[in-house]
């Protein structure tokens, strides 16, 4: 099978956990056999290590559409991100003639905003497999999106079972396959005491990390209000989080937290290539989108780590997360709620272990990267016999 991903962001920094995805899958197709290659909408930091596996990358710049937002936006703000969008773009044209040269059997676009790369392929009569890793709200603007699908993709892949339920709703069930994601088995146990020293991080004492980034949707507010309120009861408690994210939203973290009264408790680091070594250092792990997340990949890999999670009942979250087995959940937005999860893990060494047991045989059994691999492989082997 010869198959091009088409990404829909180009990050030069730290990948998304979307790009992630899509890097992963091209090159563990590579070693299975298949000829894969990847377009990416600009500079993309992820091409080197592509290229190292095999797989190709075109870096095609082109204009991704950035309506995929839960939350409502301003009217200017929607309008100015639409004319953008639609005017315009010599990356579409660069885009088919490389599909054309290349001819794959299928293509596969990884999420919602590369509406250019679908509309692309489709027209030269190229197979799409849509891979959707958004959840909409209902109203005019999903249906529009569901319009594009509609006319585009030959098949969708839902990444949970919250995507698969509004695709549903607007009409597109008959194309839909739920492929959850899959992470990777973690390397042996990373030597603790080292890792917390390389981070600045107490040797003793309970980490709780959030690996969400500084992106507001992410929720990083509304733990660091939590952590707040958790450090007057749990006075060992400490915090890791990797700082990532648009420029402003970094620069508004580093200044919420040096204003914060727990900042001596919090170390913001760097992001690392290595996300279970990081996890190596920390006892539980904390997830608190306020937008619906369809299948969060920082609960994926908490979890095969071993490491329980606090997080808000959100999207696709509690797909994974088993209430009282796996981790603890809360209605999104209470943070008293959050924070007394916080200070009762903290503070019960024994229901951590045995939270974090679990969670890793539940990632081992349903969220493998072999499974998710196996999926993937048999619907865009269909798609391209058809």
């Amino acid at each position: 099978m010869r198959l091009v991903g088409i990404s829909h962001l180009a990050s030069a920094g730290a990948p998304t956990g979307a790009e992630r995805s899509l890097a992963g899958l091209l090159e563990a197709l590579a070693a299975r056999g298949h000829e894969t290659a990847a377009i990416a909408p600009g500079r993309w930091c992820l091409t080197g290590r592509l290229e190292g596996a095999g797989v190709p990358v075109a870096e095609i710049p082109s204009r991704a559409c950035w309506l995929v937002q839960w939350t409502g936006q301003p009217a200017a703000l929607q309008l100015g991100r639409y004319l953008r969008w639609r005017a315009p773009d010599p990356g579409v044209r660069r885009m088919m003639v490389w599909l054309d040269r290349f001819w794959p059997d299928v293509v596969h676009v990884n999420c919602l905003p590369q509406l250019k790369g679908a509309a692309a392929a489709a027209a030269l009569g190229l197979p799409v497999v849509w891979h959707v890793r958004e959840i909409l709200p209902p109203g005019r603007r999903r249906r529009w999106f569901a319009r594009r699908l509609a006319r585009d993709a030959r098949h969708i892949v839902a990444v949970s079972g919250a995507v698969a339920e509004w695709l549903d709703e607007e009409g597109l069930g008959d194309r839909v396959t739920v492929v959850r994601n899959g992470v990777a088995s973690p390397p042996a146990r990373a030597d603790r005491a080292a890792v917390r020293a390389s981070l600045g991080l107490p040797g003793d004492g309970v980490v709780v990390g959030f690996l969400g980034g500084a992106a507001v949707h992410k929720g990083v507010g509304h733990f660091l209000d939590a952590v707040e309120e958790a450090a007057e009861l749990a006075p060992g408690l400490a915090v890791v989080l990797p700082v990532y994210g648009p420029t402003a939203e970094v620069e508004a973290l580093r200044r919420r937290v040096a204003d914060s009264p727990a900042s001596e408790r919090i170390r913001l680091v760097s992001p690392v290539d290595d996300v279970f070594g990081l996890l190596g250092a920390v006892d539980l792990v904390a997830f608190t989108s306020i937008w619906p997340d369809s299948l969060p990949r920082v609960v994926m890999e908490a979890m095969a780590a071993g490491r329980p999670v606090v997080a808000y009942r959100t999207g696709g979250v509690a797909e994974m997360v088993v209430e009282g087995e796996t981790g603890l959940m809360v209605p999104p937005g209470d943070t008293s709620g959050l924070a007394e999860r916080i200070v009762r893990l903290a503070g019960d060494g024994a229901l951590r272990r045995r939270l974090g047991e679990t969670a890793a045989v539940r990632a081992r059994a349903e969220l493998s990267l072999e499974r998710h691999l196996d999926a993937m492989e048999r619907v865009l082997e269909r798609a391209a016999s058809r």
